[in-house]
């Protein structure tokens, strides 16, 4: 969007980073931000000096400089002239306003231009458009130019077009920080909601894209490159969800009630029914359909457990519920997005997918290893897996790696003795229906608990429970239905599988 006639801001820069350039105006059109942009702003005819001054002098809101190695480079440029206008202009006004502002392309010194009274160029805020800061500063170059026209904040257009022209390494710092911001400022409600669904509807629509996604043919002659394809597949969707698991870990902490975690519901209601929708296909590849919901469900339980926040775990993980149309009923999360689900028609691919992750090996000689039998697998792999990618997006919960690690196991024994208590509310009182109720989430403290290495996290929530008895936390946040006694059923029904399971590790 560009305009002569108005207020707008002016972009001046060297022709060499027109690239760059065309990056910012992106975001500034997503934000409906008129902007300046020398020869694109100029009718046929018009005097290119005259209309430059006329621009800078009579209607820029906020004069963007932008510098790089290309305009250190030039001795001679358009661009200096317009920043002697600048400056002229920017001397007559009052001290402290915003209305000068350096954008560096690359990592070089903004140039000392004398500004008068004793100021130079360099000595302003200036915004870097480069590398990992990218997205979190052009959101914030937005911000002070809507600020600048008198508008409050970033509209959620600006707020997805920032999110939108990040690099992928970028979004998820740039989602958690954006969730930071807006979760408990009820008049961005609204645009946290739209940031979110946004982000959902990407997620959904790169999964039913076949290319990236494919649910017909695995590739490959032989077992080992079929397992790698797998393996890639399974690794891809979880890069694809990262963004959003990095929003979900600031809500499910912070989140005050249910209704401020709805964005987030939402999402991971449509991640699971994405991944339940019957189609044909091969069926490992249709499995790994459920990989972005069973990460993100952990990621909820993970930061709900460790805060504690048990409200926010009741709401995420048993209160969100999908109608399963295999079972004919609806489910909750914790039900539908086990650890195993993704998986249970390919058991060589999460040893892949840990050992590719940890040892940051490619998948194709993760899987030969596998397969040629150099090495024995993981007892639990995917849970060595997730213990693993999720480590960075806990790093302001849990700073050192021995709580992260106690806690990940907490998280996990919680999420099992929850879904042992949904199973044998489903048998009700038939004892041949008790006798098949078990939960479906183990992990790797199970053996790391049965081995020694590792204290019991089961025992440890059941001497909680059995200190406090009805006072305990969770019930008060109404888990296990607010009955104690149905707690204690059901942390001593997993318990007696939750040691079976660490005996008989492979």
């Amino acid at each position: 969007m560009t305009s002569v006639e108005g207020k707008h801001v002016f972009i001046s820069y060297v022709k060499e980073d027109s690239t760059h350039v065309d990056m910012l105006c992106k975001v500034l059109e997503a934000a409906q931000i008129p902007y300046w942009r020398d020869r694109a702003s100029l009718a046929p005819g018009d005097n290119w000096k005259a209309e430059i001054r006329k621009a800078v002098r009579s209607g820029a809101l906020i004069f963007l400089a932008c510098f790089s190695e290309n305009s250190r480079a030039r001795t001679k440029s358009v661009m200096n002239e317009e920043l002697t206008l600048a400056v002229d202009e920017f001397r007559q006004m009052t001290p402290g306003v915003t209305w000068l502002i350096p954008v560096r392309f690359d990592d070089i010194p903004v140039p000392e231009w004398d500004l008068g009274a004793g100021r130079s160029l360099s000595d302003l805020n200036y915004v870097n458009l480069f590398g990992e800061d990218y997205a979190p500063q052009a959101a914030s170059l937005v911000a002070v130019i809507n600020r600048a026209m008198g508008t409050a904040g970033p509209d959620p257009a600006t707020t997805r077009a920032a999110v939108e022209e990040a690099a992928d390494a970028d979004r998820p710092m740039l989602l958690r920080r954006m969730t930071k911001e807006m979760l408990l400022d009820p008049s961005r409600r609204i645009e946290l909601d739209d940031l979110i669904a946004q982000e959902t509807k990407t997620i959904l629509t790169a999964m039913r894209n076949e290319d990236r996604f494919p649910t017909q043919v695995i590739n490959g002659t032989n077992t080992a490159e079929r397992t790698a394809h797998l393996a890639t597949i399974a690794a891809d969707y979880w890069k694809l969800v990262e963004p959003f698991c990095w929003s979900l870990q600031i809500a499910a902490r912070w989140a005050p009630d249910a209704a401020a975690l709805a964005p987030w519901t939402k999402a991971l209601r449509a991640l699971c029914a994405e991944a339940t929708e019957l189609k044909g296909g091969n069926t490992a590849l249709l499995a790994l359909r459920a990989t972005p919901a069973m990460v993100a469900t952990f990621v909820a339980a993970l930061a709900c457990t460790g805060e504690p926040r048990w409200d926010n775990l009741k709401t995420l993980v048993v209160d969100t519920s999908i109608f399963d149309k295999q079972l004919g009923r609806k489910i909750p999360l914790v039900e539908a997005a086990w650890p195993w689900l993704p998986f249970r028609d390919a058991d060589i691919v999460p040893h892949v997918v840990a050992r590719a992750a940890i040892h940051e090996e490619d998948h194709e000689t993760a899987a030969a290893t596998f397969v040629e039998r150099k090495l024995g697998k993981y007892y639990t792999p995917i849970a060595e897996w997730l213990h693993h990618i999720l480590r960075p997006m806990f790093d302001e919960q849990f700073p050192d790696d021995t709580t992260y690690t106690s806690e990940f196991d907490r998280a996990e024994a919680m999420m099992g003795i929850i879904s042992q208590d949904h199973e044998l509310v489903l048998a009700g009182d038939d004892p041949r229906r008790q006798s098949w109720a078990h939960s479906s989430w183990f992990g790797r403290s199970a053996w790391r608990s049965w081995s020694g290495s590792a204290p019991n996290p089961v025992a440890e929530i059941a001497s909680e429970k059995l200190a406090v008895g009805a006072g305990w936390a969770p019930l008060a946040a109404g888990l296990f239905g607010g009955d104690s006694e149905r707690a204690d059923k059901a942390i001593a029904a997993y318990a007696e599988d939750f040691a079976k399971v660490g005996r008989q590790r492979p």
